[in-house]
């Protein structure tokens, strides 16, 4: 009887691990790359800032910027990109309260990264804590 209560007890714990993983937008430690582009939906993660990185073959200036979630009010979102060169040191932070921010820079050949941050402030709806970016190079 004590097994089967420990082994329910397990299956339950991993069903709501499961559950949380998949509704804070875990990632691997491993940066998600971005492309030019639009990415897929995002979602804001609670566990901490979401990693991506961003390639530059010459110096160019890149345009990143963060959309919220099409047709759901962006009011409250809090939403903060930085971008970080590969030794760390920070190269531009923008954040807004409407869930969107921008990142315009001139840089020189690297590997960047860009952490993405916030919160649906108030909210409880999972909704308003997905995103999208967007990825211009010139």
């Amino acid at each position: 009887m004590k097994r089967q209560a420990v082994f329910l007890s397990v299956a339950m714990l991993s069903l709501f691990s499961s559950a949380s993983f998949a509704v804070t937008g875990g990632q691997s430690r491993e940066p998600i790359t971005l492309e030019p582009g639009v990415t897929d939906t995002q979602i804001l993660s609670a566990a901490g800032p979401k990693r991506y990185e961003v390639h530059v073959s010459r110096d160019q200036t890149i345009e990143i910027s963060s959309e919220h979630f099409a047709g759901e009010s962006s009011a409250n979102t809090m939403i903060e990109g930085a971008l970080y060169d590969e030794s760390g040191k920070l190269v531009s932070r923008d954040s807004d309260t409407r869930g969107h921010f921008l990142i315009s820079k001139r840089v020189r050949p690297g590997t960047y990264i860009l952490e993405v941050s916030g919160t649906a402030m108030g909210s409880a709806d999972e909704v308003a804590n997905r995103y999208n970016l967007h990825l211009n190079v010139e």
